[in-house]
């Protein structure tokens, strides 16, 4: 039996199945979807209400991650409640909702910081990503940078890639080094 995840959303705002299966990150967590269809299903209700929307800004603005300021309504629905308390599926699901605030949070405009802090509060959750509010440019120079790497990879026989490879670590190490940092 196949579940529509699809809703109309006008504003471009309304996170989504489709969302994950468009963001190479969500995508490897795809298999919860699929395992888990009602519960996925709540959690993007939860994550779509305007009320849950301004929690989770709110939230970041009051210097908590933005998962804090929805963890008691994901915690306390009763099927999003059930797989959390399996702790064979707890903690695929945890991650997967982590993915899905990431998302929703991108679509309101916010950016991941790739700090972490402390799920105040929350039962099931005890570290959370922390956003912050505009464009992300540490995103957007690693994905160039990523996509640097990608062209070079393709470049050359194999053994002049492994060539490549090598002296682009030393240099990166000796760069590291020169400025104090570990590597």
């Amino acid at each position: 039996m196949a579940i529509d995840l699809t809703l109309p959303d006008p504003a471009g705002r309304e996170l989504s199945a489709a969302d994950f299966s468009d963001d190479a990150h969500a995508a490897k967590y795809r298999d919860e979807i699929v395992r888990h269809p009602e519960a996925f299903l709540r959690l993007i209700s939860i994550l779509n209400d305007p009320e849950n929307e301004r929690r989770l800004t709110d939230a970041e603005m009051h210097g908590l991650p933005a998962l804090c300021g929805v963890a008691r309504f994901i915690e306390a629905d009763p099927v999003i409640a059930s797989v959390l308390i399996n702790s064979e599926a707890s903690l695929r699901l945890r991650q997967t909702i982590g993915v899905a605030v990431k998302l929703k949070m991108a679509k309101l405009g916010w950016c991941p910081t790739g700090k972490k802090g402390t799920a105040k509060g929350s039962r099931h959750f005890t570290r959370a990503e922390h956003y912050s509010a505009g464009s992300d440019t540490h995103t957007d120079a690693a994905t160039r940078a990523l996509t640097a790497l990608d062209a070079i990879a393709s470049i050359g026989s194999p053994d002049e890639r492994e060539e490549t490879s090598r002296l682009l670590m030393e240099a990166l190490a000796a760069s590291r080094s020169a400025e104090g940092r570990p590597f």
